[in-house]
């Protein structure tokens, strides 16, 4: 009897010992599979990452690549989410290896031309008392004055001289940012534009102003009044930003107001900033870029004794500059954002009558880097196509991509 239990005890003992046994092997092989599976998963996005290093645009062709088989069993299949409305480009692929299934998210940015406080496509000279906070880069060289201060990093293509001071340091002989990319991505944002019943042909007169309210923008066309700031207008049309949220003018454009949704205006012309011009409210996301063929122009003899601007500013084969009158002086322009101009010229200050007394201009220039341009910048912004991109997110993602 008892050799009888002792021999039941041990055959349950047994049989527990190999279901505990046949468990754990199918449980290790079902990790390995998934970890086999992850490391497959991420094979697939950085195949994609080369794609995009060496054409930015292939997502725009290439949405799926379909099932991709490495070494011999695994496969792997990215899935493309494009960016929109300054959400990320997102990466899902999803890796199989043996009875291992994982899905990995990326998020994807590249950088733009708002990417920089200043932004030069020639040489630039930092004023011996400026403060910047933000990157700099120049296709030339860049010379910061004896107090000048720049807190994030300096890029010339030249080199970088003066005794000024920088934060994070300096990186001389670099790449050049070719200006002309701008062009193709002017092109992109008319036929959007055009798309969306929000291009403008030229307009027959001096121009549009255009003024943002919230959503709404209300386009005039500019009858006289250019020289004294007292505008006579002629009414257009006042819609609310489109889904594309582009605007395109093929003419002289005058800017003011606040947004409350994410914007980009366009001109073939000049865009000149006539009066404030930044976020209906300091806590939005809402970004906005100017984009201009020629110059941005601030006409520093008319509009508020301080002015505020809050935007990425890009003059395609221009400068950026005030338009400056002898005699007539304001206090402070405020810039937060970003300036990138194809050539340094002009400035928002002239001449010093006496010591520290400007003769005609602003007294005062603000210049801070809009951080948020980082993270959702403008609409159809232009992308620095040289091969550079920004990682946001790198996860595990467990809803599956297909």
């Amino acid at each position: 009897m008892t050799v009888m239990a002792t021999t039941s005890i041990l055959f349950i003992m047994a049989t527990t010992l190999m279901t505990v046994v046949a468990y754990q092997s199918q449980a290790t092989a079902l990790r390995v599979g998934r970890v086999r599976a992850t490391h497959v998963a991420d094979a697939g996005i950085n195949a994609y990452l080369y794609l995009l290093r060496k054409h930015y645009d292939t997502y725009k062709a290439n949405l799926d690549t379909g099932w991709v088989t490495v070494s011999g069993v695994e496969k792997y299949r990215v899935r493309v989410v494009p960016p929109t409305d300054g959400k990320p480009l997102t990466l899902y692929s999803t890796g199989v290896a043996g009875d291992g299934t994982q899905t990995i998210a990326a998020t994807v940015r590249f950088p733009t031309f708002g990417d920089y406080m200043f932004l030069s496509g020639s040489d630039l000279s930092i004023a011996a008392d400026a403060l910047i906070n933000g990157q700099v880069r120049s296709n030339g060289n860049i010379d910061i004055g004896s107090q000048g201060k720049i807190t994030g990093k300096v890029i010339a293509g030249g080199v970088v001289t003066g005794n000024g001071s920088t934060d994070r340091g300096y990186l001389q002989h670099q790449p050049t940012i070719d200006f002309n990319q701008v062009l193709a991505t002017m092109d992109d944002i008319r036929n959007a534009a055009g798309a969306s019943s929000s291009f403008f042909p030229a307009s027959g007169a001096l121009g549009y102003r255009v003024v943002v309210t919230g959503n709404s923008v209300a386009i005039d066309k500019v009858v006289s009044g250019i020289d004294t700031g007292k505008f006579v207008t002629e009414p257009v049309t006042a819609p609310a930003i489109p889904s594309s949220g582009v605007f395109y003018f093929a003419d002289t454009v005058w800017v003011q107001g606040a947004y409350s949704r994410s914007v980009t205006i366009v001109a073939d012309g000049d865009i000149n900033l006539i009066g404030d011009y930044a976020p209906l409210s300091q806590n939005s996301t809402a970004t906005s870029g100017l984009i201009a063929k020629k110059n941005i122009i601030v006409p520093s003899w008319y509009g508020n004794n301080v002015m505020n601007v809050n935007a990425a500013l890009l003059s395609q084969s221009g400068a950026i500059y005030a338009d400056i009158k002898q005699g007539f002086i304001r206090e402070r322009i405020n810039i937060t954002g970003s300036l990138s101009y194809a050539y340094s010229g002009g400035g928002f200050v002239t001449g010093n009558k006496y010591p520290g007394q400007p003769v005609a201009g602003f007294r005062q220039n603000v210049y801070t880097y809009d951080q948020r341009l980082n993270l959702y910048p403008p609409p159809m912004y232009p992308v620095i196509r040289d091969g550079s991109l920004k990682v946001d997110t790198w996860i595990e993602n467990r809803t599956p991509s297909f």
